[in-house]
């Protein structure tokens, strides 16, 4: 993944909104231009990442790096209000791929895959506490991270709410939800949100589903990957939009 090393270099691509997913500060960095650059990251919402002498000497290797790193996408995201604007000049009722702390490259880049194979609309993803995307990320999705929409969330929450208010339906897939998914209705307009690979979907985005959903079970395995889920899933919106909608 490319990256920009040093101080005065990554202020000048923030000013100029360079596509940068994360950046990452020596914890004994300090003085006006790293203030300068915590600002700017702030208002840009990008991440950012305290780390120590051994992480950051491993990615700049014998770069002069000044305590200071900025990894650029190979991509660039698109504005969450681009994605709502363009998905009201669908004919197709829109279905947009929501991502809850996905922190396996290979795992994101098979969703987007599925996501853009089965004709969703777009990605959202959050800056925090999920994987950046990255060329591991683009080469996992097979090339499919180019033909779809993919956006940044700052806070998921307030994504989600500002979708509900564009008349989208939340769904999430918990193991312990009543209804299965194949009788469960996405004839309307869809978030499908995707949690953890580990612990699913967390307490405080879950409660803003207006729909939960499990995924029918026979093995002992606890669970599917991830990227597996949303494929499964992803799959039965395209049959039931091809199909009669469900009768309740």
């Amino acid at each position: 993944m490319p990256h920009i090393f040093g101080r005065n270099p990554v202020v000048e691509a923030l000013q100029n909104d360079q596509p940068i997913e994360k950046i990452y500060i020596h914890h004994n960095a300090h003085g006006e231009k790293i203030s300068h650059i915590y600002k700017l990251a702030r208002t840009g919402k990008i991440p950012i990442a305290k780390i120590d002498s051994r992480k950051i000497g491993k990615i700049a290797g014998d770069v002069n790096h000044q305590g200071v790193i900025a990894l650029i996408s190979p991509i660039q995201t698109a504005p969450i209000e681009d994605l709502m604007e363009n998905v009201s000049k669908e004919e197709k009722q829109p279905c947009i791929v929501l991502l809850d702390r996905i922190n396996d490259p290979h795992n994101m880049g098979a969703i987007i895959r599925s996501a853009e194979v089965f004709g969703a609309s777009g990605i959202i993803y959050p800056t925090r506490e999920n994987v950046p995307l990255t060329e591991t990320v683009i080469k996992a999705s097979a090339g499919a991270a180019f033909h779809i929409p993919i956006c940044k969330s700052g806070n998921l929450v307030t994504t989600i709410q500002e979708l509900k208010r564009n008349n989208f339906w939340i769904y999430g897939s918990a193991i312990d939800a009543d209804t299965e998914l194949w009788k469960t209705d996405f004839n309307r307009n869809c978030v499908i949100i995707i949690g953890s690979e580990e612990k699913g979907i967390r307490p405080l985005i879950r409660k803003q589903c207006d729909v939960l959903f499990k995924i029918p079970q026979k093995g002992k395995t606890e669970s599917l990957n991830a990227s597996v889920a949303a494929g499964v899933i992803l799959s039965e919106i395209l049959r039931q939009r091809r199909e009669d909608p469900i009768k309740s």
